[in-house]
């Protein structure tokens, strides 16, 4: 997952990078730092909410959750630690990240097993170990999938099966026309292109793949995104996009910038920058849509998530993440904004927008804890709640455990937090179930029914 030891690395909902670099796992702009007005006061203080406020969660439950990164689902002796302190210390949800770079923590079909999984034993599944070990627990457990982030080290994977072998043309390419393998401050990896219907259809595959062959009880999307405005630009997306604009622009528009992209390749995004920032979005929208429906088609009850970016402006225009409206349309069942900033005004009004922004839907706060104190991840987490936050998600198991080896920052959140027990929102969709022509309810027994 990285070019650095375990010991220094983080992930985020989005990837591992190094701690001086990158401020969360889904990118370095979304917590603030770089795209959003610098933070007030003394933004690194622990901040406690204005007196008075009311931090005791919600009667209806509250999602109690850790992001897990793969570095824990390298052995069945972690993933039992890992929700053994989870459980003691109060949390009811583990989102665990069983698809890394284009690769599988679990039995797929269609991409290869980990290479971090080299010197386990074959017949080791760590995601079944997870929903085997959390169900037993009482945990939900929650398949994170890292979404178009496909490899983020200098040389090339070594299975022939990954899709960065097998389909080099499907990877994103910026402006230059340049594939970035290697994180940089400006792109964390090799992404794949999905403005080519052909990475649409294999996303859409990995994914269901999970959802219908295992009892998970919730997908998770992350690095759900462009890596940033200067992509893509590849021959197909820019023939991509001009067939967009076929179907929309009048025949002389159109041919007058047929006529500029005999000079310049990305002449039509010069000429239509509008149309080239719906169709970017678009694309984005239409993976997340596709994956949605058909997952909700078999398993109705099926929880459907996505960390994405707080900042909804930059989310939007410079990484085609279109959320406020994926949650307006249905496509997502809640959305876990990566409020990472350590300037608490700051992450409340981040969560306030998304909030405001659910269609009631539920917000699930993700606090940067692998970055700050206890009491600063604490008072972000009691600001959320106060907001209208429906759960909490930490960032991360790992960073905050030392890997496994403390559990004092937990102590401090189940102290302070997690006082009285809870169980998680009834946030699935109470959907009806969807017959089949035999009468019977798709994807087994319990389709559509709460485990």
């Amino acid at each position: 997952m990285s070019l650095l030891p375990s010991s220094l690395r983080i992930s985020c909902a989005f990837g591992l990078f190094t701690l001086a670099t990158f401020a969360s796992p889904a990118a370095f702009a979304q917590d603030g730092t770089l795209n959003l007005p610098p933070a007030p006061l003394d933004a690194t203080s622990p901040q406690t909410p204005p007196a008075g406020i009311t931090v005791a969660p919600s009667e209806k439950g509250e999602v109690r959750a850790l992001w897990v990164v793969r570095d824990t689902l390298t052995s069945p002796a972690k993933i039992k630690k890992a929700v053994t302190l989870a459980k003691r210390h109060g949390f009811n949800t583990l989102f665990v990240q069983v698809r890394g770079r284009g690769d599988a923590f679990y039995d797929s079909r269609f991409e290869p097993r980990s290479e971090e999984l080299a010197d386990a034993p074959r017949d080791f599944d760590p995601l079944q170990t997870v929903i085997d070990e959390g169900h037993k627990a009482g945990l939900e457990v929650h398949a994170w999938m890292n979404t178009f982030l496909a490899w983020s080290k200098s040389r090339k994977p070594y299975s022939g099966r990954h899709v960065v072998r097998q389909h080099p043309e499907w990877l994103a390419r910026d402006g230059r026309g340049r594939v970035q393998f290697a994180p940089t401050n400006e792109c964390e990896g090799a992404f794949l292109d999905p403005t080519q219907p052909e990475v649409r259809e294999f996303v859409k595959n990995v994914f269901l793949d999970v959802a219908t062959r295992y009892d998970v009880d919730g997908i998770h999307f992350d690095y759900v995104r462009y890596a940033g405005d200067n992509y893509p630009y590849s021959p197909a997306s820019l023939r991509n996009f001009r067939s967009y604009l076929g179907e929309r622009l009048a025949a002389n528009s159109l041919a007058y910038a047929d006529e500029r992209a005999s000079f310049n390749k990305r002449a039509y995004t010069f000429l239509f920058p509008s149309e080239w920032r719906a169709f970017r979005q678009w694309c984005i929208s239409e993976t997340v849509r596709q994956v949605s429906e058909e997952a909700h088609r078999v398993k109705p009850n099926l929880i459907v998530s996505a960390a994405v970016f707080p900042n909804y402006r930059v989310a939007s225009r410079d990484k085609g993440q279109a959320w406020h409206e994926w949650l307006r349309d249905g496509y997502l069942d809640a959305a876990c904004p990566m409020a990472y900033n350590r300037s608490t005004p700051l992450v409340a009004q981040q969560i306030k927008d998304a909030v405001d922004n659910s269609y009631g839907k539920l917000i699930i706060a993700g606090v940067g804890a692998w970055q700050m104190s206890a009491s600063s991840a604490i008072a972000k987490a009691q600001v959320s709640r106060k907001l209208g936050a429906g759960g909490l998600n930490f960032f991360s198991y790992d960073g905050v455990t030392k890997n496994g080896r403390t559990e004092a920052y937990l102590s401090r959140v189940r102290t302070s937090l997690f006082a009285s027990r809870s169980g998680g929102p009834n946030w699935r969709r109470g959907a009806k179930k969807v017959q089949t022509a035999d009468g019977q309810a798709p994807g087994g027994a319990d389709a559509g029914g709460e485990r």
